[in-house]
């Protein structure tokens, strides 16, 4: 089972793997990456401290990735810290106990073994190879930078390689095996009568009293919907644009070209050769020395990296290695990097990795835009830039002003705001104002509206921020009868229809569970009837609740049906009549429907294993949270 393990994690899996446990890692971080200071950790797991600030961290970048999740689906609440901080919090606990046994068991991830699984990931390839550019773009859109980033990949694969060593450790028995295929490959054969609600409203008619009867008795569900009227004042960052000078957008110009100059790339090849008990340093150094006296005599470097390197992640491609804008390799490999002209080959560089002869093959320099090409979008840049600090500055002021106002207009005049009133609102609108749903909540808050106090200052976006104040209020009021008549009369052929056909599928089951045929039963009540036979789990003729609730019934006993009753969402019911269940045999499977089986059961049994593991850790460590 260990190899089986090794081969599914290697290759395009693993980078799955490593791409789906990156985002948690990404979001949560680890500790070593964040100081506590003097603060009070948030949690202290088997001695180790997890700070406030990677707590923090961990929050932040929780809120940006639902944020690029959800977007404009987002509900505020959902960006609460209170609602985010548990899972937050649980989750660099889990981390930090598989970290800290990762360590126990000598788990180790080197730099060699980092950098060719960075290579490898498709994210950062392109045209089948890795790109250093596509490497810092993603890196710069997800927030991270390359140190930042390795750090976390390292802790990554720790925990996979733990994961992977404790999924080896399960195993799955004979018995176990026959008794999936029992279960999986169970078959039943049943009967069903439906019992249709649309057949019963059809014949149902109300007269009026009944219908007044019912608007009187259950006049709470008539009630409108509560209305508002509010004023608020609007704090948006346009309001603070200000003209941008020639002077300035040069100035700016200048430092962005200044800046653009410090993107170099180089692109490198290296030959490595790894130091181990066949391979000393001295040897290392004097065997490439010798490659670095044949690159001199006129040998292809590529050739040479194909037949020599021990890095698989490059020699297959010449020891290509991709771009590096100076932050991808060693400080050793970097120092000698920069200091080669194109086409150059350096002496003998040794890293924790190896001894390397390193190439550069090229260099990238930035392609420097026109002023003119980049003028808007400075002057917008910079005109955000000013205007930002005084709008945050308004939104203090006003958040002072508001707090003790009896209304708006104090702090509109102070601020020389407009305030603007809307019209009716009701609760059930989910636009405009109530598109956020904080607003709308305030202009419904009773303590708000009877103490006659103003709304907190809400942050719509990071450059829109708004405040309210409820100036009217319309309670909910009972609807006119002719105006709900029409759903009255729904609502009361809904209840009369459901309590008939309710007792007839009661019938029915007594029925059936008496062993009447369910082809008879039907005819005798006017209904549709359905046999089904040699039905499986998964079988899709058969729609999904009714499969569930057949399987979930105990077997009949030798000669005797069972009967149920599913009431259906739609609120139809169905009456099932369950003939016969027949487990699944191991002889009726084909070869390699078994061989399928018994990697799905062995998979369960690895997923299993790993997570009792982790209870174990989880059970057993001295965790404090703050």
């Amino acid at each position: 089972m260990l190899q089986n393990i090794r081969n599914n994690i290697q290759g395009t899996a693993a980078k799955v793997i490593i791409a789906i446990i990156v985002v948690p890692f990404a979001f949560f971080g680890i500790d070593s990456l964040f100081s506590g200071g003097s603060q009070t950790p948030a949690a202290v797991v088997n001695g180790e401290k997890i700070s406030q600030a990677e707590l923090q961290q961990a929050l932040a970048m929780q809120k940006r990735r639902l944020i690029n999740m959800m977007g404009d689906k987002l509900e505020p609440s959902m960006l609460d810290d209170a609602v985010l901080r548990k899972p937050a919090l649980d989750s660099l606990i889990k981390q930090q106990l598989l970290l800290q046994a990762a360590e126990d068991a000598g788990i180790e991830i080197t730099d060699q073994q980092l950098n060719i699984t960075i290579a490898s990931m498709p994210q950062f390839q392109e045209d089948g190879r890795f790109s250093q550019e596509r490497y810092q773009q993603v890196l710069r859109l997800q927030g991270y930078n390359s140190a930042l980033f390795k750090q976390l990949l390292r802790s990554d694969l720790l925990i996979q390689q733990l994961s992977a060593s404790v999924a080896a450790s399960a195993f799955v028995t004979e018995r176990e095996l026959d008794e999936a295929i029992a279960y999986i490959h169970e078959s039943r054969d049943f009967q069903t009568v439906t019992v249709p609600l649309e057949k019963y409203r059809k014949s149902i008619t109300l007269t009026d009293e009944e219908l007044k009867s019912y608007y009187e008795e259950n006049g709470a569900r008539f009630q409108s919907e509560p209305k508002v009227k509010v004023s608020y004042l609007e704090l948006k960052e346009e309001q603070f644009y200000e003209p941008v000078s020639e002077q300035q957008v040069v100035a700016e110009y200048e430092r962005l070209i200044e800046g653009m100059a410090q993107d170099t790339e180089r692109e490198a090849a290296h030959i490595l050769l790894e130091i181990d008990d066949e391979l000393n340093r001295d040897q290392a150094v004097a065997k490439l020395n010798e490659v670095k006296q044949r690159l001199l005599s006129g040998e292809s470097f590529a050739e040479l990296a194909k037949s020599l390197s021990e890095d698989p992640g490059s020699a297959s491609n010449g020891g290509n290695l991709g771009f590096t804008a100076g932050d991808s390799f060693p400080a050793e490999f970097e120092d000698a990097l920069a200091a080669l002209e194109a086409g150059q080959v350096s002496d003998p560089v040794e890293t924790e990795a190896g001894v390397h002869l390193i190439k550069l093959l090229s260099v990238k320099q930035p392609e420097v835009p026109s002023l003119e090409s980049e003028r808007l979008a400075i002057t917008e840049r910079l005109r955000r830039q000013k205007a930002r600090p005084k709008l945050l500055a308004a939104v203090e002021s006003l958040r002072d002003l508001v707090f003790n106002a009896e209304s708006l207009a104090m702090p509109a005049a102070e601020l020389k705001l407009e305030v603007k009133r809307s019209d009716w609102l009701s609760s059930e609108d989910n636009d405009g104002l109530f598109a956020d749903q904080r607003v709308k909540q305030a202009a419904f808050d009773s303590e708000l509206r009877e103490q006659e106090l103003n709304s907190d200052v809400f942050e719509l976006s990071p450059d829109h921020f708004l405040v309210l104040h409820v100036d009217q209020y319309q309670a909910p009021q009972l609807r006119p009868f002719e105006d709900v008549r029409a759903e009255i009369e729904v609502s009361l052929q809904t209840e009369k229809a459901a309590q008939q056909a309710k007792a007839d599928a009661q019938e029915i089951e007594q029925q059936l569970a008496a062993g009447q045929r369910a082809e008879a039963v039907a005819k005798q009540h006017g209904l549709d009837w359905q046999a089904m036979q040699d039905i499986r789990r998964s079988d899709i003729s058969v729609e999904p609740a009714l499969r569930r609730f057949v399987f979930e019934l105990a077997a009949p006993a030798q000669d005797k049906a069972v009967a149920a009753t599913l009431h259906q969402q739609s609120g139809d019911y169905t009456v099932v009549q369950l003939l016969a269940s027949e487990p699944g045999q191991r002889a009726a499977l084909e070869a390699e429907a078994l061989l399928n089986l018994r990697r799905s059961v062995a998979q369960n049994a690895s997923s299993q294993a790993f997570a009792n593991y982790f209870n174990n850790l989880w059970n057993n460590a001295d965790i404090t949270i703050n």
